[in-house]
């Protein structure tokens, strides 16, 4: 007898949705997908028609750092927002403090198995020394280096080049922030003040461009896989498709939510709760950014999630150079892409499984662990509901006290989340405890559809 049915579900894949579908759980794995299942279970979960979508995989995001978040901002706290939110796997990044040794990968492995509500995989960074142990880091479970082209973790070009070809020869690869520093100093030397408004024109797209190029061509030369991470620009995603395809190299592309939720226009209401690297463009590259997610430039989605109080952002008013950059979106991705994507005919119910569980899955490594629904993969499912409401802090599990969609109007809310065959989340509320979740130790080389 199976642990847990999900009947009459519209199964989302990146392939199609198949109605009305019944899906056994057993022992946290998937046991049956089908049409024709007749069997009693210990609970039902009816999911009445609606999509139902694999546990989000977020290989982007800012969870644990203990030397740079306040109290109760702990991979504890945001990985509860992340299921309340659908995302029942995260690869987590560094924020300030460095993890470039296997001790410190392995220190960092054990907190956050202690609290963790999600699996979850780590990326090592901010790498600023190639000679760092690449393969001693892959050892412990890890196939991702972080470096920066910007301050504060910049890296010189020559650098980076090293570290691409060491990474490359061990079968790993090298996520990069695009943005060129020289053209952010410039840019910064000609604005005075500290106004909200300011900020966007500090870190111009040109910085993005040059530097997206810049690694593209980098990658190439030294046979090293590359993956460009928060392209906030339909510009910089065209610049980055030149590298589509090359032999030897591949090239894949993220972008985050608030890169297609908001414009430098939006930032004389919110200021602040907008200031987030790369700096958001204009409503036009907007426009071309969700083209480029629409037509298959874009490779994949991820939330880019950063935490902060919000008394510690409300600073940013007074002075927006104050203020650490980056927004909390763990929790609100999947329901912005389904309400402002898939409702308002951007994207396609199977482009946003591609965008968020499949693709994601793929380059994490865990495909088809994760990512897809069918017999075998583990049972973390997100249930949709149809539902006309007003985006509120106060309905979210995050901690922080805001977001940045504060008073937006959306159409689909997550109803249920699964995860490992148990029921851990509804309407955003946590029902899952810290430690629920695993580490997962990722298999060497690059899976990629290109």
């Amino acid at each position: 007898m199976p642990d847990l049915l999900v009947t009459d579900a519209q199964v989302v894949s990146a392939r199609g949705v198949t109605r009305p579908t019944t899906i056994a759980i057993d022992d946290g794995r998937i046991t049956e997908v089908g049409t024709d299942i007749d069997a009693d279970a210990d609970e039902t979960v009816d999911a009445d028609g609606q999509p139902v979508l694999p546990g989000v995989v977020d290989i982007h995001n800012h969870l644990h750092d203990p030397e740079l978040f306040p109290e109760r901002i702990d991979f504890a706290s945001q990985t509860a927002s992340a299921v309340a939110g659908g995302v029942t796997t995260v690869v987590e990044l560094p924020t300030q403090t460095a993890i470039t040794d296997p001790e410190a990968f392995r220190r960092k492995r054990d907190q956050c198995s202690r609290l963790a509500h999600v699996d979850f995989g780590l990326v090592a960074g901010n790498v600023d020394d190639p000679g760092l142990d690449v393969e001693g880091l892959m050892a412990e479970g890890t196939r991702d280096f972080k470096c920066f082209t910007a301050d504060p973790y910049r890296i010189e070009d020559r650098k980076i080049v090293a570290l691409m070809d060491r990474v490359g020869r061990a079968g790993g690869k090298v996520r990069v922030h695009c943005e060129t520093q020289g053209l952010l100093d410039h840019a910064r030397g000609q604005i005075e003040g500290s106004d909200p408004e300011v900020y966007m024109d500090s870190r111009p797209i040109e910085a993005e461009l040059n530097a997206i190029s810049r690694m593209g061509w980098f990658a190439e030369y030294a046979d090293c896989p590359l993956h460009v991470v928060h392209i906030s620009s339909g510009s910089g995603a065209r610049e980055a498709a030149r590298f589509d395809g090359r032999a030897n190299v591949p090239v894949t592309l993220e972008t985050c939510p608030h890169y297609l939720a908001f414009s430098k226009d939006d930032v004389a209401e919110k200021g602040p709760y907008l200031k987030v690297n790369p700096s958001l463009k204009s409503g036009r590259e907007v426009e071309r950014l969700w083209d480029a997610v629409a037509d298959g430039t874009i490779d994949l989605v991820a939330s880019e999630h950063f935490p902060t109080y919000e008394e510690e952002r409300a600073r940013g008013w007074d002075d927006i150079w104050e203020p650490y950059a980056g927004l909390p979106s763990i929790e609100t991705m999947l329901e912005f892409l389904a309400s402002e994507g898939v409702d308002a005919g951007r994207i396609t119910w199977p482009r946003l499984c591609e965008l968020v569980c499949e693709r994601p899955a793929r380059e994490a490594g865990v495909f088809p662990r994760k990512g897809i629904v069918e017999a075998g993969a583990d049972a973390d499912l997100v249930v949709f509901r149809e539902d006309e409401y007003e985006v509120s802090a106060d309905d979210l599990a995050y901690n922080g006290g805001w977001t940045p969609y504060e008073g937006q109007e959306w159409s689909r809310r997550i109803d249920t989340v699964i995860r490992d065959g148990a029921v851990v989340a509804r309407d955003h509320e946590v029902l899952s405890e810290p430690g629920d979740g695993s580490f997962l130790a990722r298999p060497l080389g690059v899976e990629s559809d290109r």
